[in-house]
């Protein structure tokens, strides 16, 4: 295995521990961060989507369209954690419970799973999505992007 990937993996097990103890208003918290930091720095976000989209302009409009970032798609991806935070929290909930004849109390409760990975083509906007729903669910995630967007996506992951 490529140590690189193995290291990424190692990592994002520690922080999925780490993800997974949070309460339900530190993670609105967090989320409400990013959204806020997105918003701040959206000119470097828009210039790292520039270069990208420089590299792209071969590629049909349907595409090139699904890759651009302007002002409006940053705000909208910040609307999108604001309205994540305001979801209730998958993981804070028990489904249902029992005591067993031997005086055993049984739950059934949502936890997160762990990492996810997600791959995904040229769509930055997954980069923001996918961050705010593991984040949310306690779950770290590991993203792929495409090529095409590589500076965008990274752009993105550093600021939040």
């Amino acid at each position: 295995m490529n140590s690189t990937l193995e290291q990424i993996g190692k990592q994002a097990k520690a922080a999925a521990q780490q993800l997974a103890i949070l309460d339900t208003a530190t993670k609105n918290k967090g989320l409400l961060i990013m959204a806020n930091a997105l918003t701040e720095h959206q000119d470097e976000i828009i210039h790292a989507n520039h270069d990208d989209l420089a590299n792209a302009s071969n590629m049909p409009a349907k595409f090139t369209d699904r890759l651009m970032i302007n002002e409006q798609r940053v705000t909208d991806m910040a609307n999108g954690l604001r309205a994540i935070a305001k979801l209730a929290d998958p993981t804070a909930q028990i489904d249902r419970g029992w005591i067993s004849k031997d005086g055993l109390q049984i739950l059934q409760k949502r936890v997160p799973l762990g990492v996810i990975g997600i791959i995904f083509e040229a769509r930055p906007n997954v980069t923001v999505d996918a961050t705010g729903l593991t984040f949310k669910s306690g779950n770290a995630v590991i993203l792929r992007g495409g090529k095409e967007a590589i500076r965008t996506n990274t752009a993105l992951a550093q600021v939040m």
